[in-house]
């Protein structure tokens, strides 16, 4: 039996649930594991209540697309972030800019003006 056929077979054990799921094999994990693990991924667990509709569509989605649907929420959810956060700093910057032309210009004018004047004076 060829390495790729046994690592075919092996895998189908885990998912079928024949590797895996007795209770031998279940152990609760320690406190340390449990906030490695966190730490590890830099992922917190929070608790937030959603409407039963919103969660409902939302397995719906991961199904059709064959995801789980927790990991497609936090997708989800750091696309949106991203996404606003690159919205408030182009807001930002362009309300950085307005200042700078609205700040620099009159001073810089007013400037040129006196050192034209005394040149000329």
């Amino acid at each position: 039996m060829n390495t790729h056929t046994l690592d075919q077979e092996i895998t189908a054990k885990w998912e079928s649930g024949e590797y895996g799921r007795s209770d031998e094999h279940v152990v609760v994990a320690s406190e340390a594991a449990h906030t490695e693990l966190e730490q590890g991924m830099a992922m917190k667990l929070v608790s937030i209540r959603l409407p039963v509709g919103l969660i409902e569509a939302l397995k719906m989605i991961a199904e059709h697309h064959e995801i789980a649907y927790q990991p497609m929420i936090r997708d989800l959810l750091s696309r949106f972030a991203r996404s606003e956060v690159n919205q408030i700093m182009r807001e930002l910057d362009a309300k950085m800019r307005q200042a700078q032309e609205e700040e620099s210009s009159p001073p810089v004018q007013a400037f040129i003006d006196r050192e034209r004047m005394a040149a000329c004076g």
